[in-house]
């Protein structure tokens, strides 16, 4: 057998088995994009969650994990300083997310936003968001319900510097009592 049937069969194989392919290359580019984070490396974080993330929709993965990805780039580019790209990010997790109807990822959600929001200097939306999740974070725990604590906290300290002092009340009370339980 010659070398050129060798290469046309590889390159067959290669081509039958794409999907498994494509499974290996999103799994090493989680790979990747964890170590990143880890390691405070956004920029090569960002690059591999990018790629699986393509790789993710190119081949329909499943929507929660499609979700759970767009979220996790998008936290990764708040981080980065890019809030606009990592608006666009989660409100695309979120509107996946949204229709599973779990209201604990639905408040991670509004509030990761919300971030991405207040670096644009969009309070004011932030805010309604806020609204929307306050009855949903309740249901968060550990480090989600003190990141939650967090965030109502900040917002509030800006509706103090606004003049809304009502609402900053109102925020620091959500604040307060997510971190007592």
């Amino acid at each position: 057998m010659s070398i050129r049937p060798i290469t046309t069969i590889v390159a067959l194989l290669a081509v039958a088995t794409g999907g498994c392919n494509a499974r290996q290359d999103f799994d090493r580019q989680i790979e990747i994009c964890t170590a990143g984070e880890k390691n405070g490396v956004l920029d090569a974080a960002a690059d591999a969650c990018g790629r699986a993330l393509t790789i993710a929709t190119e081949n329909d993965y499943a929507p929660e994990e499609v979700s759970a990805l767009s979220l996790r780039l998008g936290r990764i580019e708040r981080q980065r300083g890019r809030f606009d790209a990592a608006e666009v990010l989660v409100r695309a997790s979120l509107d996946l997310t949204a229709q599973s109807g779990e209201s604990k990822e639905v408040a991670l959600h509004l509030v990761e936003l919300s971030l991405s929001l207040a670096g644009q200097d969009r309070w004011s939306e932030g805010v309604t968001l806020l609204d929307r999740a306050e009855p949903l974070v309740r249901g968060l725990t550990g480090r989600d319900r003190g990141d939650a604590a967090n965030v109502y906290a900040g917002y509030a300290r800006q509706l103090r510097k606004a003049g809304d002092t009502q609402k900053a009340a109102e925020f620091e009370g959500i604040g307060s009592e997510l971190l007592k339980e």
